[in-house]
């Protein structure tokens, strides 16, 4: 007789944290649709210029190793974005939202303006490019970049060895 209404009780008990997670779930889900439309375009376009900067550095570029490539990647956003969505809702502080989704999409930014330099024959320097930012931030100036400045961010590169050219 108690092992019945033992069941009973659990079952309820389940039920309603089931209906609970699940209305949880069905919010951060909605919130995650305008992230996922954003992420798209950025797969697409780091698929585009990574093949062609693998060519560029002449590299094997096979179908299946990009596609594989880009489907992790394509994973890997959808984890980030559920992490970011739900997170950002268990707080309820949405900003928390565009800060983890803003440094995991601004890292593949940084990756296509990288392939796409490198098929320009440069290298960019994100190192220098911090350096002239903190410079810039603490001087409090314009932020006008001389041409030294400049250099140390961007390095060309000899389109037949690959190397760097040094400077004069």
């Amino acid at each position: 007789m108690f092992s019945g209404e033992t069941s009973a009780v659990s079952s309820a008990a389940q039920g309603g944290v089931a209906v609970t997670a699940l209305a949880f779930l069905h919010t951060a889900f909605n919130n995650m649709i305008p992230y996922c439309i954003c992420a798209l375009p950025l797969i697409v376009l780091d698929l585009c210029f990574g093949v062609r900067a693998a060519r560029v550095r002449k590299e094997k570029v096979t179908f299946s190793r990009a596609f594989r490539r880009t489907m992790s990647k394509t994973f890997d956003y959808l984890v980030w974005i559920i992490i970011a969505a739900t997170i950002a809702l268990a707080f309820e502080k949405h900003w928390l939202e565009w800060i983890i989704l803003g440094m995991v999409m601004g890292n593949e930014i940084i990756s296509i303006i990288g392939n796409y330099l490198e098929t320009k024959g440069l290298t960019f320097s994100w190192l220098g490019f911090y350096r002239w930012i903190i410079r810039a931030g603490s001087e409090k100036a314009g932020v006008a970049m001389e041409k030294a400045e400049a250099e140390e961010i961007i390095t060309p590169r000899d389109p037949k060895t690959g190397r760097f050219v040094k400077k004069k």
